[in-house]
């Protein structure tokens, strides 16, 4: 978070979490070397939707980025497998996976550019502290993030969320990009 990177947003998505913070308009069809040929900068993240949802297409735009030497990073919600030729080109790989959706934690857990983001609040599939203390214990915490839920700037449960990542020992990420107005 505020480092300067080009997001790449793929679209679709296998869950239909409320409250969702992307938009789920239509995109448009683009090849993925289209889409290398007008990254610009040195970082890249590429989140969703889900990403993996376009296993093939992923894989081939990974492949071209990476052979570009950019930094690669991606966000997924953990439910599709990802091969691990194509994991192991990025440098950080976020799983957010969303409560009551099926994730082997475990699995994700021992890739070691894997971190496990999880959202607090009162949505639905969003986590609870209860279900987080027990869960946390059993992963790697300098890999654990605590973030909270919210579409709104003022981000009313940040402290919640705060004081949480501390009592569990994990780490705190804002949402940053909702504070200064999806920029």
């Amino acid at each position: 978070m505020g480092r300067p990177a080009t997001f790449v947003r793929l679209a679709g998505c296998n869950l239909s979490c409320e409250g969702c913070d992307t938009p789920m308009a239509a995109g448009w069809a683009i090849s993925p070397s289209q889409l290398a040929e007008g990254i610009r900068g040195s970082r890249v993240v590429i989140t969703g939707g889900e990403p993996a949802l376009q296993r093939d297409e992923l894989a081939r735009l990974v492949d071209l980025l990476f052979q570009k030497g950019l930094e690669l990073h991606m966000e997924t919600n953990g439910t599709i497998a990802i091969p691990e030729e194509v994991l192991s080109k990025f440098r950080y790989v976020v799983v957010s996976p969303k409560q009551g959706s099926e994730v082997e934690l475990d699995l994700w857990s021992r890739e070691q550019n894997v971190h496990l983001k999880f959202v607090v609040g009162p949505a639905s599939w969003c986590w609870s502290a209860e279900v987080l203390e027990e869960m946390v214990a059993s992963l790697p915490r300098d890999r654990v993030w605590i973030m909270p839920f919210g579409a709104d700037p003022e981000m009313k449960d940040a402290r919640r969320a705060w004081d949480l990542a501390l009592r569990l020992g994990v780490n705190y990420s804002d949402r940053l990009h909702i504070r200064l107005g999806r920029r």
